[in-house]
C-alpha cells in the first residue's frame, strides 16, 4: 500500500469508508512523510473523522475540514488549509469524501491538483449495508461517483462485516459480492479489512491476499467506555 501523492477514499453511507480513512492515514503516518487528512464530507453527519481532531493531532496528523457549521451548504466553505496541503509536496493527502454523487462532486473543487499529482481514489464497500448487496447496484454506484468527481476509480476497499456479528463466514460471503463488483469494473481490490486476528482467512494470514487490520474509533456512543 504505499503512497501516492493524494489518496481519495469515498463510499456509501454505512460502508465504514471514515474508518478507513482514518486508519490508513495513521498507516501512512508511520513513515517519514508528513500526513494531511482532508475531511470533505458533507453527506454523513454522524461518523465524521473531523470528530478525531484531538487524536490525530497528537499523532501528528493534520486533519483539516470545512469551515465550522457551514458543512452542509450548497457550496461548502473550503479552509484554505485544504490547498495548503495540496500545495506541498512533503505532505501526502487523505480525502476522506462522502460516497454519492453529492459528496463526491465536491472533489471538482481540486481538479488542477488531481491532474498534476499522482492520486488513487478508492471505493469502500460493506455489501452488508441495505441497497448494496447486489454488486450491480455497487458497481452503479461507482459509476455515478466517477461523473460526479470527474476521477477515476482505482481501487475498491473490501470493508464486508457485520459489526460484531462478522465473523470468518460473514466476511468470506461478503469478499464474494464485492470482487463480483469489482469485476464488473475491472478494478482490482486494494485490500480487505479485518478487525480480528482470529478471522483472517489462511490466504490471508499467508500473505497471499492483502489484509489492512482495523482499530475501531468511529463507535456509536453506546459502544463507547
Amino acid at each position: 500500500m504505499g503512497a501516492k501523492r493524494i489518496t481519495v477514499i469515498t463510499g456509501p453511507f454505512g460502508s465504514g469508508k471514515t474508518e478507513v480513512a482514518v486508519n490508513y492515514a495513521l498507516e501512512v503516518n508511520r513513515s517519514s512523510k508528513p500526513v494531511g487528512l482532508v475531511d470533505l464530507d458533507i453527506v454523513n453527519p454522524y461518523f465524521r473523522s473531523r470528530e478525531l481532531t484531538k487524536h490525530l493531532h497528537e499523532e501528528g496528523i493534520d486533519l483539516v475540514s470545512t469551515h465550522p457549521g457551514l458543512e452542509m451548504a450548497d457550496l461548502p466553505a473550503l479552509s484554505p488549509r485544504i490547498f495548503s496541503l495540496l500545495q506541498n509536496p512533503d505532505f501526502q493527502v487523505i480525502f476522506d469524501v462522502g460516497g454519492d454523487p453529492v459528496g463526491a462532486r465536491i472533489l471538482g473543487r481540486f481538479q488542477p491538483y488531481f491532474q498534476a499529482n499522482p492520486y488513487r481514489l478508492w471505493l469502500v464497500i460493506n455489501p452488508y449495508r441495505p441497497g448494496y448487496e447486489d454488486p450491480e447496484r455497487i458497481a452503479q454506484l461507482a459509476r455515478e461517483v466517477e461523473a460526479a468527481s470527474r476521477l477515476r476509480i482505482s481501487g475498491i476497499v473490501d470493508n464486508s462485516n457485520l459489526g460484531k456479528l462478522t465473523d470468518r463466514r460473514i466476511r468470506a460471503e461478503g469478499a464474494l459480492l464485492v470482487q463480483a463488483a469489482a469485476d464488473r469494473l475491472q478494478a482490482p481490490i486494494v485490500f480487505r479489512t479485518c478487525t480480528n486476528p482470529a478471522f483472517l482467512t489462511e490466504e490471508e494470514k499467508e500473505g497471499k491476499k492483502k489484509v489492512f487490520l482495523l482499530k475501531l474509533f468511529m463507535l456509536p456512543p453506546w459502544e463507547k467506555d
